[in-house]
């Protein structure tokens, strides 16, 4: 009976200490690492901090491209290219119909000068009034539902992004995020930039993602 009781006092003394134990902070830790990544999950939602774009960061990107001297993109670029495939036609609300007849060159048949020129015609119309509009903004990585037409900074945008097809080109009036961001322009003076833009700069911006990680694509 003597020894039962022992065996009693000894279990109670050793839950004691256990439970002081775990009062005083130890064995299994609260889970705080879970409650310390919520916030990082929910930054990279929306844009993850490293891939913010700044309004100085817009600035600069905006004059990098004021330092040629206007202008079409040379003929044979990868750039001359997608400008007259996707402004080389008429746009309507319901979409772009795209030219589809002899191309001028020189030499004929062939895309050339005198297809660039029209083709440049049609960007700086839809730079300065844009008929289709893609949504961009709010952050990289961000839900579709997120994204908006227009930031309200004042900039549009003419970025490149791969599809099926290839390169197809976008006007948006937000920030590109995770796109080629190829030519930025401010929406009330377009012509500012199409009189002074330095098209080996834009040339350079086909390799580089905008607001994103850097991914060889082609």
């Amino acid at each position: 009976m003597a020894r039962s009781h022992a065996l009693a006092l000894l279990g109670l003394g050793f839950l004691s200490t256990r439970l002081a134990f775990l009062a005083f902070g130890g064995g299994l830790a609260p889970s705080r690492p879970a409650k310390a990544t919520a916030p990082k999950v929910a930054l990279q939602a929306r844009g993850g901090g490293e891939y913010d774009v700044s309004d100085a960061d817009i600035q600069n990107f905006y004059s990098a491209l004021l330092t040629g001297n206007g202008g079409e993109p040379k003929k044979g670029t990868v750039l001359a290219e997608l400008v007259v495939k996707f402004f080389h036609g008429e746009f309507m609300s319901s979409g772009f119909r795209r030219y589809s007849g002899q191309w001028k060159g020189p030499p004929p048949g062939t895309i050339g000068k005198l297809d660039i020129e029209v083709a440049m015609i049609g960007l700086k119309e839809q730079m300065k009034k844009p008929v289709l509009v893609t949504k961009g903004g709010v952050g990289y990585g961000v839900d579709e539902r997120q994204k908006v037409v227009d930031d309200g900074k004042g900039w549009v945008w003419l970025a490149a992004e791969m599809s099926p097809g290839g390169l197809a080109l976008e006007i948006l009036q937000s920030v590109p995020y995770g796109k080629r961001a190829l030519l930025v322009a401010k929406q009330s003076n377009t012509e500012e930039l199409f009189n002074s833009v330095n098209w080996d700069v834009a040339m350079q911006n086909v390799e580089k993602t905008f607001g994103g990680p850097q991914i060889k694509q082609r």
